[in-house]
């Protein structure tokens, strides 16, 4: 019985793996690369300080080291909708709205002992890092960017060994899918026309973790995530050409495409936390995190089969694109108190430092240094199934740009960018 049972649940990930891989619902909305809201509402609602708990199947992510806490199996489903909001007010008080976005994301997570008493499996589909971002086509950011989309997808299988009481161990290997989308309109000297560009990728990593317990009340995690380099391969299409942009760039008709190459490297990163219980109600934790952003250097777009000077001098405007970006902190803080036997109350406060210079900002991620406040709860419905609920308010500080991004391009970024989002998730854990 435990058998068949096991292999539902299995054919379930796989299942979900599929409904992820052919659906683009694992986009992140507004001013944002990582997605780590999404993964669980757990530690959605401790601000994300949980990787020296680690005590749900959601470890798999945040510290497989602590999956070694789990007996039996463990699957979990959770789905979070994100609802970002982003403005731009330009140097004359002209004030312009993003197009408003919305986003469901689902999380999938299993986890077994496998019946052994030491080890622990675990595997999960979800959706570490997104971006959209969605400015009209007669908007100021016309020239520089109007529909930018980065969607990724990663399995994460681990295993977790437990030394003695005190310290456990996790590894893991990450399996990351993604596809870029970026839109926009060509420069105006020429008459305006399209310019589309898609591309895919897979690629391998991994992660580690470590969980010490030097008492009942006090435990410790570190989690560590390599880089993941991606080489997207797709195609640019241009669209609508005038006659003298054929021309002049010696385009053969209104309509082109080719085939272009870009490389993006995911950072590593590290995180590092305390977790104190003071009673058996409460539990505080205190969480940093270093992400090494400093991988992104430079946007930089090839085209392999296109050598006629003309066509590449249009192309290659504005290409590559300095990024330069620099490496960022994370600090959280979160608790939780466990009102009665069944319900468990949760709350936080987390801090992102952005890792963008303000020479290279653009309007395809208009990021700033993010505020994050986090409510949530977990009720135990019976002995088997928990339901949780997480809700996220994320407020990025207002932050005035003046840059010379977009001039040759004929855009003008200047001016204030502010931008919210609110992100409620919900997730069921069912434990036999």
């Amino acid at each position: 019985m435990r058998t068949g049972r096991n292999l539902i649940i299995i054919t379930c990930l796989f299942l979900c793996m599929i409904l992820f891989i052919n659906n683009d619902v694992f986009a992140l909305g507004g001013g944002g690369f990582r997605n780590e809201a999404a993964l669980d509402p757990e530690a959605s609602g401790k601000a994300l300080s949980f990787v020296a708990q680690a005590d749900s199947p959601s470890a798999v992510h945040f510290n497989p080291a602590g999956l070694v806490q789990l007996d039996g199996n463990n699957v979990q489903v959770g789905y979070t909708y994100e609802a970002p909001s982003n403005s731009h007010t330009d140097t004359s008080g002209v004030e312009t709205q993003m197009q408003r976005q919305a986003f469901l994301i689902p999380n999938f997570y299993y986890v077994s002992d496998l019946g052994s008493k030491d080890w622990r499996f675990g595997i999960s589909a979800t959706s570490p890092y997104g971006l959209s971002t969605d400015w009209a086509d007669d908007s100021f950011s016309k020239y520089q960017a109007t529909e930018s989309q980065l969607n990724f997808f990663q399995i994460n299988p681990s295993v977790a060994y437990k030394v003695n009481d005190m310290i456990s161990l996790g590894f893991g290997i990450d399996y990351m899918r993604s596809n870029i989308s970026k839109h926009k309109r060509t420069a105006a000297l020429i008459g305006e026309g399209d310019f589309q560009l898609k591309g895919d990728d897979d690629a391998w990593g991994y992660n580690i973790g470590i969980l010490i317990k030097p008492s009942d009340k006090q435990s410790i995690g570190l989690s560590y995530r390599s880089e993941i380099e991606l080489l997207y391969k797709g195609k640019v299409s241009l669209t609508d050409l005038s006659a003298l942009a054929q021309a002049t760039y010696s385009f053969t008709g209104p309509s082109y495409s080719t085939d272009i190459e870009s490389k993006l490297t995911l950072p590593k990163s590290l995180v590092a936390g305390y977790a104190f219980r003071p009673n058996k109600k409460w539990i505080v934790e205190i969480d940093c995190e270093w992400t090494g952003w400093s991988s992104i250097q430079e946007d930089f777009v090839r085209y392999p089969n296109e050598s006629n000077a003309g066509r590449l001098s249009l192309l290659n405007s504005g290409n590559p694109a300095a990024k330069d970006w620099h490496d960022s902190m994370a600090y959280g803080i979160g608790a939780e108190y466990k009102a009665t036997d069944k319900l468990a109350l949760r709350c936080g406060y987390l801090y992102y430092q952005n890792p963008i210079p303000s020479a290279n900002f653009e309007t395809a991620l208009p990021d700033s240094n993010r505020y994050c406040g986090t409510l949530g709860f977990g009720y135990k419905v019976n002995e088997n199934l928990t339901f949780d609920v997480a809700y996220l308010g994320i407020v990025n500080a207002d932050r005035n740009v003046t840059n010379d991004v977009a001039i040759a391009n004929g855009a003008d970024l200047d001016g204030k960018y502010e931008g919210y989002m609110n992100i409620i998730s919900v997730g069921f854990t069912y434990a036999y």
